[in-house]
């Protein structure tokens, strides 16, 4: 085999990830990268190959700034760098930067009192600058400034979903998210298989993409260069988590619980912006729906891995101290029809949702919610905690439940030191 084939072949299965190839091509392109496949092996992975997938659309791109950095970068001599690119850091940068050329303090968005007068932008050596031209840079860079809420707004929102999607894969370098050939292929699979609608995809599909995870499980297994980190922040299940050190376990856990304080924080934003009643969940004129339901759905998606990654841990532990709720969608529907919209069990599950803690605040560590507040809360309104994932995730595949080691803390801490100093707080 040629010296560079290995390396071309990592490529070829890692730019699957990249362009969103559905599971049917990752098989196709795992028989046809994986050295020593067996007939029993191939003839999974091309029953695989020929299923039709759903594969979700990927989450639009907000528009970036590169048109307004490159009149900064005219205005603006210290600027050329930063307009290389549109996303928000650039912007913060280029704000930055130019800010400082013209004597403009960060957040200066008030027009009249916010702008340098004749006197000092002389003191400030701006003499030589015209009101007019300074004015077109003071308006120039507060714009480019509400630009860039509106970037890291977005980006926040696309990492949110992210992690619902695909877990932690965003963590691992996006050119080749590993060195091992065999982990690269479980990992592209994996993330395919994960960024389907299992609706349209039906019980056939996912019985296939089950198959071919076990046939590449079962392979990674009897490697000894399989990458078990790198693999466990995209299919994180007991039979990998259990190769990682105490560390890394706590270290993955704080990753998780990292992505969902973010994911909270778009919550917390939300609840602001709407005039939410927990227990009567439909928009209100000049609710922001859109930012509340999108929010919602990455948390629900992400907390239900979340909680499927510590039993996977053995780290059932955690939840006893902090075991955040799920949250209600804000339904667009008029107020007169919403109780019979929801139905019975709908409103049940929304009365939980309304009896807990706001989940950004159990994160912060302002308000507790263990797992035993939540099974009471659930009991009290007929609903069954562990069937409708308040309490567990995958409980079949849970590891035996066990105490939080230093090292475990330790690597939580990491990742997330608010979630490492409750855990210590209340051990």
């Amino acid at each position: 085999m040629p010296q560079d084939e290995p390396a071309a072949a990592l490529d070829r299965i890692s730019a699957s990830i990249r362009l969103r190839s559905d599971p049917a091509a990752v098989a196709r392109l795992v028989r046809e990268l994986l050295p020593g496949v067996s007939p029993a092996e191939a003839a999974r992975l091309e029953g695989a190959g020929r299923r039709t997938w759903a594969v979700a659309p990927p989450a639009a791109a907000p528009a970036g700034a590169g048109r307004q950095l490159a009149v900064a970068a005219v205005l603006f001599g210290a600027v050329g760098e930063a307009a290389a690119a549109g996303g928000s850091e650039q912007v913060a940068q280029a704000v930055r930067l130019g800010g400082r050329e013209i004597g403009r303090p960060p957040g200066a968005t008030d027009f009249r009192d916010g702008r340098l007068n004749r006197e000092a932008r002389a003191a400030a050596g701006l003499g030589g600058l015209s009101k007019r031209q300074y004015n077109k840079r003071f308006r120039l860079l507060r714009r480019l400034e509400a630009k860039q809420e509106v970037l890291a707004l977005a980006e926040r929102e696309r990492r949110a979903v992210a992690l619902a999607e695909t877990g932690l894969l965003s963590l691992l370098d996006a050119t080749r998210p590993t060195g091992d050939l065999a982990t690269a292929c479980l990992i592209a699979f994996q993330t395919a298989r994960r960024r389907c609608d299992p609706a349209p995809t039906g019980w056939l599909g996912r019985r296939a993409g089950h198959r071919v995870t076990e046939l590449l499980l079962a392979r990674s297994a009897a490697s000894p260069s399989t990458d078990w980190w790198a693999l466990a922040h995209v299919h994180p299940v007991r039979e990998v988590v259990t190769r990682l050190t105490e560390h890394q376990r706590g270290l993955l856990a704080g990753r998780w619980s990292a992505g969902l304080r973010e994911t909270a924080a778009l919550l917390e934003r939300a609840y602001g912006r709407c005039s939410i009643e927990p227990t009567a969940m439909f928009a209100r004129p000049g609710d922001d729906a859109y930012a509340w339901n999108l929010a919602a759905k990455a948390w629900n998606a992400a907390r239900a891995q979340y909680l499927a990654v510590l039993e996977a841990l053995g780290a059932q532990a955690v939840l006893d101290r902090v075991c955040p709720g799920q949250v209600a969608w804000l339904d667009v529907i008029e107020p007169e029809s919403w109780r019979r919209w929801v139905g019975d069990r709908g409103f049940r599950e929304i009365e939980v949702w309304a009896g807990l803690p706001l989940p950004w605040r159990v994160l912060a560590g302002a308000e507790d919610c263990p797992a035993e507040l939540v099974e009471r809360v659930c009991r009290r309104h007929g609903v069954d905690p562990v069937k409708t994932g308040w309490t567990t995730g995958r409980a079949r595949w849970a590891a035996p439940a066990g105490p939080l080691t230093a090292a475990f803390v330790d690597g939580v801490a990491e990742a997330d030191p608010v979630l490492a100093r409750v855990l210590r707080a209340r051990a």
